[in-house]
């Protein structure tokens, strides 16, 4: 079986990354979105992973970002850009071909039709990300719900997908005893309020993914 992996998102300040790296997290999420609370510039972005105190996966969480402006985020040290919109399979096309990133596509669940075209993306991503899918008037992620995940029944998908949507350190335990996924993403969670990480939190949600 493989081992689990934990991407801590919402990654605001040098002190939270190193933190994550020290506790065993495997990729360190940063949200370029600017109406999020966890909005960081790319500028902000590159200093932090220029000073992480050992290698680790980074990713760009973007949603619907200027095709144009995706080299601008592969130069500022992340190795995995994170789709988080409705970027079409042209788009990621376009991010293959004009950079090395790797590609995690997030989709939103609430009904089995969501998954209809989950596979369509297979050959173009290099993940999958599930999240519940938002409301008209949420943001696109880290709104602390999750879905049904009894929804996953029988699901056929081509790409390896991190879990994510209102993970917590109680629903983890379902999700691991059911082996639903070996990749989980958490980030209100593991906060005290909206973008302001808590180390106890993260510390104790890692040691239980791991721990398994």
């Amino acid at each position: 079986m493989k081992p689990n992996k934990i991407k801590i998102c919402g990654i605001t300040d040098l002190s939270i990354a190193n933190f994550c790296i020290d506790n065993d997290a495997d990729y360190l999420g940063f949200v370029s979105y600017e109406h999020s609370p966890r909005n960081i510039s790319l500028h902000e972005s590159k200093d932090i992973i220029s000073k992480l105190s050992k290698p680790i996966d980074t990713v760009a969480v973007t949603v619907n970002a200027n095709i144009n402006n995706i080299k601008e985020i592969e130069d500022s040290g992340f190795n995995y850009i994170q789709l988080h919109g409705s970027e079409d399979l042209s788009y990621l096309g376009a991010i293959k071909k004009n950079t090395q990133l790797k590609i995690i596509k997030a989709f939103g669940i609430s009904t089995q039709a969501d998954f209809n075209n989950v596979n369509d993306y297979s050959d173009l991503c290099d993940y999958f990300l599930l999240d519940a899918k938002p409301e008209e008037t949420e943001m696109p992620g880290g709104n602390a719900k999750k879905f049904d995940w009894s929804l996953l029944d029988g699901q056929n998908l081509k790409k390896e997908f991190f879990l994510s949507g209102g993970l917590n350190i109680d629903n983890l335990e379902i999700a691991l005893k059911n082996n639903i996924t070996s990749f989980f993403d958490v980030s209100s969670s593991v906060e005290s309020s909206p973008g302001v990480k808590d180390k106890v939190k993260i510390s104790d949600f890692i040691n239980k993914v791991k721990t398994k």
